[in-house]
């Protein structure tokens, strides 16, 4: 590939004027990258690191494999090299700008990458239990089938594990009366069954919800064992109904990967990367195993006792979503991890797999004006800030669920909103450093008084102050004219802090169908005997809508699930 890279370059300089190129600088983890990307007829040809301030070692082997792959997939959603993520980001950034400018589509530029398979030399491996998927549904499905005495392959198309978990804000929604009830809040496991059924409109199957409820205490008593550590914070998710949410430590999913891995490892689970399910082998019926590629090679994967589907949703998948919903356009920016394409729903269906649900996809309010991302801006406060319009007026309680936020965002000049809170947030969330990191990257406003950031967020000063006046009214009598439940802090401890949210595709609410024992059904409402799903690429769970903080113990309880189904289906 370099030598083909290498190449392109001297036929550029021989003069070929029917190739474009663009030169284009983004802000990298050291300092500014400058790439000159070139093209010809629709293809991707060669992509130059001109100039950039990144060390030696991430240039000479993340970034340039990174190059690599994204000319061999002719698209930029290829997964960032581990140790060096911003650096890749950046640069994935820089070559989706010049693709954009030479005239390539959304589409063009964000499709899903297939390897083509040129020969089919099939080598052949054999274990009790397959997995399909390397985020936090695979890897708890993997040790829990592992505990049950299972011989477990965990398989990942990406080069890197952990998939839309890594990227998560990583709340983890369970009744907990030891750190609620000092609090003065009172939960159950019927309160919890009740907000997310009726959170989910009403279109989840009841049966699956009562386990996602009943059994994430179990889950994070699972996670316990594991060893991942909770902090004793109790919080509530931007479209939570209560607060029952639980931080790890890293406040993110990075550690329940870590977690993971390292149980996965000790009970001697093998975890293959870079290698692409692309079909699910089926005789009379029975699911008996997954063909793969890795590194041009088929991989036959025979699965004895079952298959277990954990590879997640489809946001990333332009055409998939817009089959179901036609306003997501490849113009929505995605949340997801690169790999979030559809790929197990689509090899279910293929087996005439139940989907279900398939029409709610899922939009978070606050995602990051610029990539889409839940990262680089302020985050989530729904506790603790409000939301603004270009006018500076509040339009929405800010404790609605998703669905409506979102809705209601779009329906704004421009779809979008300013996050703000006060000084009061950084302290009670633990968050300053954080914060202040973003301030001084550009992506997050600061400012000392409500005149100031005013006059840095472009909105009417008056308008402003009098949305923040009758906001901090309203947390006095505990009476909000939107109808905000969710009246705890105030806005008036200087300095202030404002970020841009716009919602983003962010979880996929269908999937395929499965039952109480995580067994994929088919369209007449049979188990398909050997196929088990976990994580987002089922259905039925959540509804219409997420309840914020519901998606971890969605995988972990039903991972679990999966795995010790697939475990003991030999005996």
């Amino acid at each position: 590939m370099k030598k083909w890279i290498i190449m392109c370059s001297l036929f550029l300089f021989a003069g070929c004027s029917s190739i474009t190129q663009r030169e284009v600088s983004v802000q990298g983890y050291n300092g500014m990258i400058t790439l000159r990307v070139h093209a010809q007829q629709g293809e991707l040809l060669a992509i130059e690191l001109m100039e950039h301030q990144e060390t030696e070692a991430v240039v000479k082997e993340p970034l340039m494999r990174l190059i690599d792959e994204v000319i061999a997939a002719q698209s930029v959603e290829v997964e960032v090299i581990s140790g060096a993520t911003e650096s890749c980001k950046a640069v994935l950034q820089g070559i989706e700008k010049a693709m954009s400018q030479m005239g390539f589509s959304y589409e063009e530029i964000h499709h899903p990458y297939t390897p083509v398979i040129e020969e089919k030399v099939i080598k052949k491996m054999q274990y009790d239990v397959v997995i399909v998927g390397g985020g936090g549904a695979g890897l708890s499905a993997a040790i829990s089938a592992a505990q049950h005495g299972a011989t477990v392959a965990l398989l990942e198309k990406m080069s890197e594990i952990g998939g839309n978990t890594v990227r998560a804000t990583a709340m983890y929604n369970c009744v907990d009366d030891e750190l609620q009830h000092p609090l003065g809040i009172y939960d159950s496991e019927e309160i919890f069954f009740q907000e997310t059924y009726e959170g989910g409109h009403r279109k989840a199957k009841p049966e699956l919800v009562r386990i996602l409820t009943s059994q994430a205490d179990e889950g994070k008593l699972f996670l316990e064992a594991l060893g991942l550590q909770f902090d004793t914070v109790i919080d509530n998710c931007l479209g939570g109904a209560h607060d029952r949410g639980h931080y790890s430590m890293a406040h993110n999913g990075t550690d329940y990967i870590q977690v993971m891995q390292r149980a996965c490892q000790q009970l001697g689970v093998d975890i293959y990367t870079n290698t692409t399910a692309y079909e699910l082998l089926a005789d009379d019926g029975k699911v008996y195993g997954v063909e793969a590629l890795n590194g041009g090679e088929v991989f036959t994967f025979e699965a004895l006792n079952g298959v277990i589907l954990a590879s997640g949703g489809f946001a990333g998948n332009v055409d998939m979503r817009m089959r179901y919903n036609h306003s997501l356009t490849g113009e929505m920016l995605c949340s997801n991890a690169p790999g979030s394409n559809g790929d197990g729903i689509l090899m279910a269906e293929k087996l005439q797999a139940s989907l279900i649900g398939m029409e709610y996809i899922e939009l978070y309010p606050m995602g990051d004006v610029y990539d889409g991302g839940l990262r680089n801006s302020i985050p989530n406060a729904i506790n603790h800030g409000i939301l603004v319009n270009r006018q500076g007026e509040r339009f929405i309680r800010e404790d609605a669920g998703r669905d409506e936020l979102s809705a209601a965002m779009l329906a704004q000049p421009k779809s979008f909103a300013y996050s703000i809170v006060d000084d009061d947030y950084s302290t009670v969330s633990d968050e300053r450093t954080y914060l202040e990191g973003l301030v001084l990257m550009g992506h997050v406003v600061k400012a000392d008084t409500l005149a100031q950031l005013a006059q840095l967020l472009n909105v009417n000063e008056a308008t402003l102050k009098a949305s923040i006046s009758a906001y901090n009214q309203a947390v006095e009598t505990q009476n909000d004219s939107l109808g905000r439940q969710t009246l705890i802090n105030k806005i008036d401890h200087a300095p202030y802090y404002a970020s841009m949210k716009k919602p983003t595709i962010h979880h996929t609410l269908g999937g395929v169908e499965i039952n109480e024992q995580a067994q994929v059904l088919n369209q007449q409402g049979n188990v398909i005997e050997g196929l088990y799903a976990a994580g987002e690429v089922t259905g039925g769970i959540h509804g219409a809508n997420r309840l914020g903080g519901n998606s971890f113990p969605d995988m972990i309880v039903f991972g679990r699930i999966a795995g010790e189904q697939a475990a003991m289906n030999g005996e």
